[in-house]
């Protein structure tokens, strides 16, 4: 017996919301999907970014450590060395003529940060010395003279285990794989790494298709939050290159200062006061952190450093 007029009429109104109901759900896991990849690939590209920016970085920090390394193995040693040879310098250890007296604590202060500084440049020749020159680069050269908490010299390290988590992570790996302490502690972002928990070939119905939007949504609001977080971790970076930046070139400047003044002895006893003047300014710009306990950049390296060069 055919169907009634109207059940026929009701069927064909079910066929349509099935149909509307099922591309709706189609609609739904392809957005979903597109939401999840997109998001995915914003992460990486902002990761990759922060892997670069840290390479950069810790370049930067090594070339101020090496440059640190020099300064102590040839103006402070010489100044060093003409001193000891000195015939102003009293027995007190103090010298004459000098209104700023140096004293003998001083010089053996200088002396051994010289050593440390030789068998550092020595390990850095053999490979054994790692990462220590970022280490050096970003703190101050009271470092040389200091002991890590393994009561292993900066000096010998192999890394810069010794220095706060900011450049413990600049030294070694990945961001998945270990930690950033940075203005805030550790930065977790694990959860992000993974991906995108949508299993889109295992939801065939509506309510799945729209769960599965609702999961890809939440996704992309967690990496955008962890994205903006690795860009203010970049930020400081940047502030950390800068400072170094700004420490390598008045190092520079006085180095020049240093080796056109220099003098072998004291017999010229002006000249030989100007090289102790200009050796104090060095050591006060060496003694120069360029990051903070914390791991972020010094304020105002700049004013510090223009300062020093006025003298």
């Amino acid at each position: 017996m055919p169907l009634p007029i109207v059940l026929w009429g009701a069927a064909a109104a079910l066929g349509a919301t099935g149909i509307f109901k099922g591309a709706k759900a189609v609609g739904n896991m392809k957005e979903a999907k597109e939401i999840g990849e997109n998001a995915q690939v914003n992460y990486d590209e902002a990761l990759n970014d922060l892997e670069q920016k840290k390479e950069e970085t810790n370049i930067k920090l090594e070339e101020l450590g090496r440059l640190k390394l020099s300064i102590f193995t040839h103006q402070i040693k010489h100044t060093i060395d003409v001193i000891k040879n000195s015939k102003s310098k009293k027995s007190s250890g103090t010298l004459e003529n000098f209104e700023s007296s140096i004293s003998i604590e001083e010089l053996k202060a200088m002396e051994a940060m010289v050593l440390n500084s030789l068998k550092l440049e020595a390990g850095l020749l053999s490979g054994t010395a790692g990462g220590a020159l970022a280490g050096f680069g970003a703190y101050s050269s009271v470092g040389l003279l200091a002991s890590a908490s393994t009561g292993t010299a900066i000096s010998g390290l192999s890394g810069v285990a010794a220095t706060n988590a900011t450049l413990a992570w600049l030294g070694g790996g990945s961001l998945a794989s270990g930690g950033f302490g940075m203005a805030g502690g550790m930065m977790a972002l694990g959860g992000i790494v993974a991906g995108p928990a949508l299993a889109i070939g295992g939801f065939m119905l509506a309510s799945k298709a729209e769960e599965a939007l609702t999961k890809a949504m939440e996704y992309s609001a967690k990496v955008d939050k962890a994205v903006s977080e690795i860009k203010m971790i970049e930020t400081i970076l940047d502030g950390i290159q800068k400072n170094a930046d700004e420490v390598i070139y008045t190092l520079n400047q006085l180095v020049d200062r240093f080796d056109s003044m220099k003098v072998n002895d004291d017999s010229d006893p002006q000249a030989f006061k100007q090289m102790i003047i200009n050796t104090t300014v060095l050591k006060n710009v060496l003694d120069c952190k360029i990051i903070d306990e914390q791991g972020s950049p010094i304020k105002n390296i700049k004013h510090t450093c223009q300062g020093l060069l006025r003298i």
